[in-house]
């Protein structure tokens, strides 16, 4: 199937069916979209070949046989391997194809990529994503409602709108970042002020509770004052109501998140004191309660030392 097809879809690889890379893909799949796909376990496919994908093999396979490759992975690391490591994928893609990155990943390793890519007439943009919580965070991951923060050239932007929105990004929410590397850097620093606010409200309402304060009051005084967050008002609830951290997101890529928030920081020059005090607390919990725990472990790490849980049912509708 040709990229350049005017009266058909684009065949579209999806490399990592996770929590985030499987509803993106039954978001194409309900777009009309001819999908092949990849992961660490079939599987976490099998929902995905029932409703018509195609299960691919090896990381070379599926980038002969996309249009367009999308990776969905951990890190820079896994992301590299895939796709210039041993059997890479990118040697296999076609000219004219594109490679879109959604990981939470880094500049350096997108370079290593473009350069290998771009000889090969393959372009390279990266788009990761935020899902909108408007619920307890656990419940949020059922659907691809997304955020995208694309980089890349303003043409391959415009050419793959359709399907960015297809994947699941809402349509007022698809945002041209820049360049390559200005989507990754958007995304690193939202993750980074997502852990600012979780360790900072987590340490408030673990005095509140030590000061003998009613948490469900402090939380509706707080978000209706300049203090209020999403995190307060939503994700904290996965808390309160389910004594859920949201193991969706291990700790241990909430710390590789933060150290590249980090690095980021330092490549601007300034002086990063908050992500390194949130940094160390994290590392804390990941002694604590292990690298698979929940992506909230570290307030499980204020309840401990307010003398906790925090449960509470949720609020009247």
């Amino acid at each position: 199937m040709s990229a350049n097809a005017t009266d058909t879809k684009p065949t579209v690889g999806l490399i990592g069916l996770g929590n985030l890379g499987n509803p993106m893909a039954l978001s194409l799949l309900d777009a009309g979209y001819p999908i092949v796909v990849n992961s660490l376990s079939k599987a976490e496919g099998e929902n995905l070949i029932a409703r018509g994908a195609v299960w691919v093999d090896t990381a070379a396979e599926m980038g002969a046989r996309s249009d367009v490759l999308i990776t969905v992975l951990p890190g820079p690391a896994q992301v590299r391997q895939i796709m210039i490591g041993d059997g890479g994928a990118l040697a296999h893609m076609r000219q004219g194809s594109t490679f879109i990155d959604m990981s939470t990943s880094s500049v350096d390793v997108a370079n290593e990529i473009i350069a290998v890519a771009e000889p090969r007439g393959v372009a390279v943009m990266e788009a990761p994503v935020s899902f909108l919580a408007r619920t307890p965070i656990g419940s949020s991951r059922t659907s691809a409602s997304l955020q995208i923060f694309v980089g890349g050239s303003r043409e391959k932007y415009e050419q793959h709108l359709p399907l960015f929105r297809a994947l699941g990004g809402m349509p007022d929410q698809i945002y041209y970042a820049g360049p390559n590397g200005s989507g990754y850097a958007i995304k690193v620093l939202l993750n980074l002020l997502w852990f600012v606010y979780e360790t900072g409200t987590a340490e408030v309402l673990a005095i509140a509770t030590k000061l003998g304060l009613d948490l469900r009051m402090v939380q509706k005084a707080l978000c209706a004052s300049p203090t209020q967050s999403n995190f307060l008002q939503y994700d904290i609830n996965s808390v309160f109501e389910k004594g859920d951290y949201d193991e969706g997101f291990t700790l241990d890529l909430v710390c590789k998140d933060i150290d590249l928030g980090i690095a980021l920081g330092e490549s601007t020059g300034i002086e990063v004191e908050v992500a390194r005090t949130v940094a160390r607390i994290h590392r804390q919990a990941l002694q604590t309660y292990g690298p698979k725990s929940g992506e909230m472990s570290v307030v499980r790490l204020f309840e401990s030392a307010s003398g906790g849980p925090w449960r509470f049912p949720a609020p009247p509708a």
